[in-house]
């Protein structure tokens, strides 16, 4: 769905009475919710709980699909320490056993064994792949960003642990980029063959 006020109320927001969730409008005699400052979710689900809502909208707010992030905190939980003194909540998968249960090369669906909300999105309307891929985890493999269609090529044979983080651990680690998450691969070393 993409928000947009194919009519738009002409009435002067500053001239309005202040209310609990936004302002008051005398003329139409209903409380109009502010959304300028409300994050997509939040639009979404004061929405879909009223359809028949007034809302005060930024214009970048506006005209595009609304992504909604339910990629969720984790059932199994680590806490770690990081060097600047973060701590960080991932779901680390160590044994071949439990790397050998994702299936790599069905991208983040082949996650959702071990984790089922990772990579997942919801859009109201109809999503470019670029929309899509936007609200998805990064992924990092040995430290170096790779796309989803380069993690299903991964041989999981070389792969020494697998972390998954959420939202805001990847964004104290990653920066704002990682806002949706962040998948760490580290492979196995390779042994140096002795002469």
């Amino acid at each position: 769905m993409k928000l947009n006020i194919p009519q738009p109320c002409h009435e002067n927001w500053d001239a309005m009475t202040s209310d609990q969730k936004g302002k008051f409008c005398q003329v139409c005699n209903k409380s109009v919710r502010d959304f300028t400052h409300c994050s997509d979710e939040e639009i979404y689900e004061e929405i879909k709980s009223n359809f028949n809502i007034c809302g005060n909208f930024k214009d970048d707010q506006l005209n595009r699909n609304i992504a909604l992030s339910v990629f969720g905190r984790f059932a199994l939980g680590l806490v770690a320490s990081v060097s600047f003194s973060n701590t960080i909540d991932a779901q680390e998968l160590k044994t071949d056993e439990e790397i050998k249960k994702i299936d790599l090369k069905k991208g983040f669906s082949g996650f959702r064994k071990v984790n089922d909300t990772i990579g997942l999105s919801g859009w109201l309307g109809m999503p470019s792949k670029e929309d899509i891929e936007s609200t998805q985890p990064k992924i990092f493999l040995d430290g170096f960003r790779i796309s989803e269609d380069k993690m299903k090529k991964l041989n999981q044979e070389n792969i020494e642990s697998v972390k998954v983080l959420d939202e805001k651990s990847a964004r104290a680690i990653y920066g704002d980029n990682a806002r949706f998450g962040a998948v760490v691969i580290t492979s196995k070393k390779k042994k140096k063959s002795k002469n």
